[in-house]
């Protein structure tokens, strides 16, 4: 079966036929103790093993039925494709991309395939360096199962996936949001504006400072770059950064976790009293009492920021769910020209959350870890939600053509757009 798969896409596609044929072989499992014999690699069913129809026609109906193109990330166990083309009558093309070619190898050796390989409205195709493409469906097992050439494009098409989850639960119908802000209101109504640190740092260099194992690494190069650069910490920073002596020129906080009160506890504030701190205001009301120095509001586009943005306009920051991203932003908008990151790893270089001593250093994470190439293009841990974060982050650095990027550390999630910080002599 697999030699009769592989003549068909040889005749088709005859560079993913070399690239296939180069694929390494591909341990797996077959299983055969249930209703649908299926295949098991490293812990992951490549499809169904009760009825892979209807697993099928559910992901099927991702694809709106008037689409005349549409993308399918991952083989599986071929029954997407096949039900895809029987039922969306008005398709014209159907992507189906390779996610890890020694999967896609396992899949045509033990799967049947002809009837959608020899469908004329199938284009076959290894993943690339490019953006996920909508509409989309995509096979869990094969995102999970990605090549690292493919790594990136795995968690586009995750974000793509995810969006419209993420896009409710920041919205005005999200009551828990809605309420947030509306009980801050009254902080707004007498806090300064985010805007009026825009434009201050014209052509200057800002380093911003994550809460990353790699931040208590590069603790002395940041206090000596510091000298010369205005710092920018994020929440989680806070802390080991004043335990260390070394206190920031703004502080940025967007949580909405009550536990992030532990981010401004444990040290003394009092050197902080002249130092801005910006905040979103779905942040606990806790933390903006606590907080002895000047506080600074500022929105981001979401839509549950519609209402109060047009009684109190204030500034507004990029942020797709992390403070990196909004402390990023702020440096841009402060006129930047160089901006230099400490602890932004986005992993768990070493097997560690956070810096010791970091706020949220005793916060449980989820359990599903996953995995991103660090600096030197190495597997380092993460969670989903840190790929996403730097995914979004890499497209934000992409669009900003008139700053400099920089990473301090090679041991966390490569940024894509950054450059190795190199210290400068003397």
């Amino acid at each position: 079966m697999l030699q009769r798969h592989l003549t068909i896409i040889r005749n088709r596609w005859p560079r993913v036929a070399h690239t296939l044929e180069k694929a390494p072989p591909c341990g797996f499992q077959e299983t055969c103790d249930t209703k649908v014999a299926t295949l098991v690699i490293d812990g992951l069913h490549l499809g169904s093993a009760y009825n892979p129809r209807a697993e099928a026609e559910i992901q099927a109906d991702l694809i709106p039925p008037e689409c005349p193109t549409a993308w399918i990330y991952g083989l599986g166990n071929g029954e997407l494709p096949t039900t895809l083309l029987q039922q969306h009558k008005m398709l014209h093309t159907l992507h189906v991309i390779i996610m890890n070619p020694a999967v896609a190898l396992a899949s045509l050796s033990f799967f049947n395939h002809d009837y959608w390989l020899r469908d004329p409205r199938i284009q076959l195709s290894i993943a690339a360096d490019q953006q996920a493409q909508t509409p989309l469906v995509a096979i869990p097992p094969c995102l999970e199962l990605a090549s690292e050439e493919s790594a990136r494009l795995r968690d586009l098409v995750a974000l793509e996936l995810e969006s419209p989850f993420l896009r409710q639960q920041h919205s005005t119908l999200n009551p828990e949001v809605r309420d947030r802000i509306a009980s801050n209101k009254k902080f707004v109504e007498i806090d300064g504006d985010v805007q009026s640190l825009f434009k201050t740092r014209p052509q200057g260099r800002v380093i911003i400072a994550g809460a990353g194992p790699s931040l208590g690494l590069n603790i002395e190069q940041l206090r000596t770059e510091r000298k010369s650069a205005t710092l920018i910490a994020v929440n989680s920073s806070l802390k080991p950064l004043m335990l260390a002596g070394i206190t920031p020129d703004i502080v940025v906080t967007i949580d909405d976790n009550p536990k992030i009160l532990s981010c401004f506890q444990g040290f003394d504030l009092k050197p902080l009293k002249s130092i801005p701190l910006v905040y979103f205001p779905r942040v606990p009301q806790t933390v903006l009492r606590v907080w002895p120095g000047p506080r600074l509001a500022a929105y981001t586009e979401h839509s549950s920021y519609t209402d109060i943005a047009q009684q109190l306009p204030r500034g507004k920051l990029f942020s797709s769910g992390s403070v990196l991203h909004s402390a990023v932003d702020l440096a841009v908008q402060m006129g930047a020209a160089e901006i230099i990151l400490f602890g932004a790893d986005l992993a768990f270089p070493g097997g560690q959350k956070y810096t010791p001593g970091a706020g949220w250093q005793e916060l449980e994470i989820s359990r599903r870890r996953q995995w991103v190439l660090d600096g030197q293009g190495q597997k380092v841990e993460t969670i989903p939600c840190f790929r996403g974060y730097l995914r979004d982050l890499e497209d934000y650095i992409a669009r900003q053509t008139e700053v400099l990027f920089y990473n301090c550390s090679l041991q966390g999630a490569h940024i894509r757009g950054t450059q190795l910080w190199q210290k400068e002599p003397g």
